[in-house]
């Protein structure tokens, strides 16, 4: 665990959990082509979308699809 940062008043307070505990990063894969994407929050005028992380496109790349794993289906 690391060393808790001190607060602008100096006090330092003992966290239970280290920001990366609070918040894993849990790899999202699309269940299309296989590959990593992740979430691109929204806003009051924004929807939250999932978007491939090499691309920033929430379509898959067609060449991709050609390549996808079988389901077994």
């Amino acid at each position: 665990m690391t060393t808790p940062e001190p607060a602008p008043d100096g006090r330092v307070a003992s966290p239970a959990f280290t920001a990366q505990q609070r918040s894993p990063r849990i790899p999202l894969i699309c269940p299309r082509c296989g590959h990593e994407q992740h979430v691109v929050p929204g806003g009051p005028e924004r929807a939250v979308k999932v978007v491939h992380v090499g691309t920033g496109r929430e379509a898959c790349e067609p060449d991709d699809l050609a390549k996808a794993p079988d389901d077994g289906s």
